[in-house]
């Protein structure tokens, strides 16, 4: 898949009389006596972007309107940036109704325009796009104050690698906006010759709705936001049972490359759904009377059983200081069985202390109705509390269920308010290949529980484990791939090499041709499913960098859980900091990275702060265990990583970009959130001033320097011999632009206006004045 079979759009580039004006993308003022600011008076209104897809042909239409917010006429002219390769088959402009024409101009004389722009007006944004063609209409004129409605459509024809399409849209060139736009929208209509599997974005949240197993729409729409990262999709075609593909990304020859794999069930719904079973455990000790919460358990329970397909065995166990199995092992899912159950719900009150142990030794004895059961069982465990009485011991807790889950039941646990023994229960479903989660004080359990159990209700594929021939997998996250559902997607990411003494076959693109082979119980029966991929080689491609970071990203979350299950360690706090510190991504305990006064190069001292905050993380109740317990929830279960939007300040000029932090900031924050409603189980992303995030690395602001990640091991003035100074805009500082990759001009496009940035370029230290 190249570059140049993205997804296209328009750039505005206006010239205004007191300053510039853009929509749609970045501002480079006409030739004036005077010099014009790159960011001036402008503002974006809406961006509204459809684009439907039939058979990889893309037909692309877009909304937007933008405002000349200075006091007289201006003429402005429309930029049109194509990447690299792109072929753009018909092109449309509308303003106010008049269609304009553009001349296109190779990538030769387009960066000549870009770089001759940036020695003009002093200012590096543009170099991001060098390398690209240009699209250039003739001027035409805009009336100050009156928004005005821009149309344009063409058509290009989508990036397919196998049976793996991209969809690309340049939603990045928004960040030069003044302000927040309105309102952003881009909606994707795909239309298919055979099913579509797979639907993936690593840059947004998607909502995406299966109008039929060929049509798929999926939409992201945000209001009062800036754009900072370019959309994104990947969805996959066949006809199979199981669909499945593998995105990777390698840096440099020689090193580990990274995977993104997507398992998905064909999307007819011709795979009957597997029986399973299903096991509730239920708290209804004394403490779970404050706020309602057995009422809104007991609701939670009903709506699990109300919902068991027919097929499906099941039993509910209450405890308090007693345990209490609503019947005498399985038993089937008929409208009578559920009934009683409902019924012998509605009649428990809360009372009494907190068996834990005991509870968790009847489910799993409940469970062993049919020991030879080949379909799936689960295990929905529920309390507000710490094990108060039998066995408290969390050791004796947690190997005795290991010992008594002959069913290999997967655990799924349920922490209510700021008691429950986290460390407990996190350690219970990672034990028995579960998931723990968690809810706040007030918050709806119903829905927590609801979300899990439609996630759960028709397994398709059970047991999953996935390898590729030739290729050694490793540090993969989720550790196990676990069970595929009808409408749900698994997503995995790891590292690979390839296997010593395997024979290499290179494909014309670069790519190394292997077999990815997934196996799980298919219908009742061990299956194994082949699908041909292509590995990619090095290269300097950034498009699949997001591969790498989003494995950072979860690798992060599996190491901050090592420190709460089982205490801190210098080597994990260590590659925390370093993973962190590499890819920009932020969490509470590494936050102290963007800190001014934290000197980057001293690997004790950043060791001997990562220790300290690691102490909370052993928490094993109350708000800032279950704080931590959300965080290491988000970043374990990342979909996505993409940087934050750079803010606004007074005056038109944007503020300096934050690096996206991970999960709560802290305990305050996550109280606060408490007024959203059901929103609250929600972290929201917060912003660090002082890092920014690109696709390969990050920076760190120190004073007036940053430093990139691959440069925060060299003291500025101790190793300033190995640093070389080079002026900005000087000719050698455009030789070695034209040398970078598009990643490594994204970094120097973020410096502003005397700012100094220090980074390693192909071996050499630079700091660029």
């Amino acid at each position: 898949m190249t570059y140049g079979h993205r997804f296209l759009t328009g750039l505005f580039v206006i010239a205004l009389a007191c300053g510039t004006a853009a929509a749609d993308g970045f501002i480079v003022p006409v030739e004036r006596p005077e010099p014009v600011p790159f960011r001036g008076s402008w503002a974006v209104k809406y961006h509204h972007v459809d684009i439907k897809v039939r058979d990889q042909v893309a037909s692309v239409s877009i909304d937007q309107a933008f405002v000349n917010t200075g006091s007289g006429m201006i003429e402005v002219e429309y930029y049109f940036p194509v990447p690299p390769h792109a072929a753009i088959d018909s092109m449309t402009l509308l303003v106010d109704g008049k269609e304009f024409t553009a001349k296109l101009l190779k990538a030769e004389e387009a960066r000549k325009i870009y770089e001759n722009t940036v020695r003009r007006l002093k200012d590096p944004a543009l170099l991001e796009y060098a390398g690209y063609g240009l699209y250039k209409t003739s001027a035409f004129p805009l009336q100050p104050g009156k928004p005005a409605r821009v149309h344009v459509t063409y058509k290009d024809v989508c990036g397919k690698d196998r049976d793996l399409v991209e969809v690309w849209y340049p939603l990045n060139t928004e960040k030069f906006s003044a302000k927040p736009l309105e309102s952003v929208r881009v909606e994707v209509d795909i239309k298919s010759e055979a099913d579509i599997t797979a639907v993936y974005s690593p840059t947004h949240d998607l909502d995406v709705q299966r109008k039929a197993p060929r049509h798929v729409l999926a939409a992201y729409e945000a209001e009062n936001t800036l754009p900072v990262t370019d959309f994104q999709v990947f969805y996959k075609v066949g006809n199979e049972d199981v669909g499945a593909t593998l995105i990777s990304h390698q840096p440099e020859e020689g090193e580990d490359g990274y995977f993104l794999l997507l398992v998905s069930p064909n999307p007819r719904g011709e795979a009957k759904a597997v029986p399973k079973d299903v096991a509730v455990v239920l708290d209804h000790s004394s403490s779970m009377r404050t706020d309602d919460k057995i009422d809104q358990a007991k609701d939670a329970v009903r709506y699990v059983l109300e919902n068991l397909n027919a097929d499906d065995r099941f039993t509910v166990v209450a405890y308090s200081d007693g345990v209490e199995s609503l019947f005498d092992g399985l038993v089937g899912a008929s409208t009578r069985n559920v009934q009683e159950a409902v019924d012998k719900l509605d009649a428990i009150d809360a009372r009494g202390g907190t068996d834990i142990h005991s509870a968790l030794q009847c489910a799993m004895e409940s469970l062993q109705t049919d020991k030879d059961a080949d379909r799936p069982a689960y295990v929905l465990f529920l309390t507000d509390g710490v094990p108060t009485i039998g066995n408290v011991k969390e050791a004796d807790i947690l190997a005795d269920t290991i010992e008594a889950n002959a069913r290999k039941a997967r655990v799924f646990t349920f922490g209510v308010g700021y008691e429950p023994n986290v460390r407990l229960l996190d350690k219970l479903a990672k034990d028995n290949a579960g998931r723990s989660d968690y809810a706040k004080p007030k918050e709806p359990i119903k829905t927590k529980i609801a979300s899990l159990y439609n996630k759960i209700k028709n397994p398709v594929m059970t047991n999953l484990s996935v390898q590729i021939h030739g290729v050694t997998l490793r540090q993969t996250y989720p550790r196990e791939l676990g069970d595929l559902f009808d409408g749900d997607q698994i997503l995995m990411v790891g590292r690979y090499s390839m296997d010593f003494g395997a024979k290499r076959v290179v494909n014309a693109d670069g790519s190394m041709p292997a077999q990815l082979v997934v196996k799980g119980m298919y219908q009742g029966e061990e299956r194994a499913f082949e699908y041909g991929i292509g590995l990619r080689g090095p290269g300097r491609d950034i498009r699949f960098a997001f591969v790498e970071k989003l494995w950072a990203a979860r690798r992060i979350g599996f190491l901050l859980d090592q420190i709460q299950l089982n205490g801190k360690s210098e080597e994990v706090v260590d590659e925390i900091i370093r993973l962190s510190m590499e890819y920009g991504i932020m969490t509470p305990y590494t936050s102290f990275l963007a800190d001014e006064t934290t000197e980057l190069s001293r690997g004790d001292e950043l060791r001997a702060r990562g220790l300290r905050e690691a102490d909370g993380l052993s928490d094993i109740a109350g708000r800032d265990a279950q704080m931590h317990a959300v965080n290491r929830k988000m970043m374990s279960e990342a979909e996505r990583v993409a940087p934050t939007a750079p803010r606004p300040t007074a005056g038109g000029r944007p503020g300096v970009p934050g690096g996206g932090m991970m999960g709560w900031e802290d305990a305050a924050a996550y109280d606060a959130a408490e007024a959203d409603g059901e929103k609250a189980a929600e972290a929201p992303e917060t912003s660090v001033e002082g890092v920014r995030q690109f696709q390969t690395q990050a920076a760190y602001r120190r004073g007036k320097l940053w430093v990139a990640a691959n440069a925060a091991d060299l003291d500025p003035e101790e190793d300033e011999d190995e640093i070389k100074d080079v002026e900005r805009y000087s000719e050698e500082y455009f030789e070695i632009v034209r040398e970078n990759t598009a990643g490594e001009n994204q970094i120097l496009a973020s410096q502003q206006t005397d700012e100094e940035l220090l980074i390693v370029l192909r071996g050499q230290a630079y700091r660029f004045r």
